[in-house]
């Protein structure tokens, strides 16, 4: 069970998503050009993994009559994360012949998640309170734009005056989410089977409300890609990253008055594959 929320800013104004390319301008084969813009696209395609849902509630002496234990996972549930596709922009800077740090940016790509498997607690009333992730009513559960800002330390291999060289590179990034949205009816769903019947049980009758939050955090990325210089000054460059990107979200269920009577989290390894073709331009 997995949401977003919007996260801390980052001073980061760059960035986004995880690139790859492969790039290497030099001086002294291409002239000018040790620097290099580059703009193109990119398609993401996730190769998740999630553990069950991890649920936590708040002690109550109506929970211990029902023998509803205050921690429990629910089997079988896990998040499934869409693949997506955007815009990507990078500059790259040519040290040497052969050694090249690139920065990566653009257009944050959006992505859907969506579940499976059915949340309910222990005890008889797991029957009564309980929310399924897969129904097609609640799905996609969220959707959110993912950014990170990338760095890639690059080798490019040939001489400088080929026209095609290959490479490799090995980066890291650091991932926040923005533009969050839960589905309506899921969000209704958890309140209605959740959130009334938590607050009757702890005393806090009344409407509740639901809150997410995704953890991002540093993602590693291998990549290899090429470089092929057509003209002078422009290339056409390809590529293709491998991403160890994790992420933890978290769902919150509050009474009226504030006080937090559920909390769900779902640990994803997101992890996935990404292939960019980009036209460059060096200066």
């Amino acid at each position: 069970m997995s949401e977003y929320k919007r996260s801390r800013s980052l001073a980061v104004c760059l960035c986004t998503v995880i690139t790859l390319t492969g790039v290497s301008p030099t001086s002294t084969a291409w002239g000018d050009g040790n620097n290099q813009l580059l703009i193109g696209g990119a398609y993401f395609s996730p190769r998740e993994r999630s553990d069950p849902t991890y649920t936590e509630l708040q002690d109550s002496a109506l929970g211990a009559v029902l023998g509803i234990d205050p921690t429990f996972t629910s089997p079988g549930t896990k998040a499934h994360v869409s693949e997506s596709q955007t815009i990507l922009l990078a500059y790259a800077r040519a040290f040497t012949d052969h050694f090249t740090v690139k920065l990566e940016g653009g257009i944050p790509p959006k992505f859907e998640l969506k579940g499976e498997g059915v949340v309910q607690p222990t005890g008889p009333s797991g029957n009564v309170i309980q929310v399924d992730l897969g129904a097609p009513e609640n799905n996609p559960l969220a959707s959110a734009r993912l950014w990170a800002p990338t760095v890639l330390f690059q080798y490019v291999f040939r001489d400088p005056s080929r026209a095609f060289r290959p490479s490799v590179a090995l980066g890291t990034t650091y991932t926040f989410y923005t533009d969050e949205e839960l589905d309506p009816d899921f969000r209704d769903a958890l309140n209605q089977q959740f959130g009334r019947t938590l607050a009757l049980a702890t005393g806090n009758p009344g409407e509740t409300s639901v809150s997410a939050e995704a953890e991002g955090g540093f993602g590693y990325i291998a990549n290899v890609g090429f470089d092929w210089r057509f003209s002078e000054r422009w290339s056409v460059i390809g590529s293709v990253s491998f991403l160890r990107l994790a992420e933890t979200s978290t769902i919150a269920i509050h009474a009226a008055n504030g006080e937090r009577l559920a909390t769900s989290k779902v640990h994803i390894d997101v992890d996935p594959v990404i292939s960019a073709l980009l036209l460059g331009y060096r200066f």
